[in-house]
């Protein structure tokens, strides 16, 4: 049996490690490359961007929504004590 210290299993792993990284880098670059590729093309799949200010002008009309509701309510509420 091959028998390795623990400063050598550490090494393995630490150049495993620094591998991961480095595959890791190179995919997402890749991926990142395409998506602009694609952007380019005018073929563009549905990026996060897009789908997060589509999200934001939701939250924005919903707020104003939920402000408007309760103004009218208050005012009802203090025509209904008042009278």
């Amino acid at each position: 049996m091959d028998q390795k210290t623990r400063a050598e299993l550490r090494e393995i792993k630490e150049k495993e490690k620094k591998e991961r990284k480095k595959r890791s880098k190179k995919r997402d670059k890749v991926e990142k490359d395409y998506q602009k590729k694609l952007e380019k093309k005018d073929k563009s799949l549905k990026s996060r961007k897009t789908e997060n200010e589509k999200y934001r002008s939701i939250d924005k009309l919903l707020t104003k929504a939920i402000i408007f509701v309760s103004i009218l309510l208050i005012i009802l509420l203090i025509i209904v004590f008042l009278i």
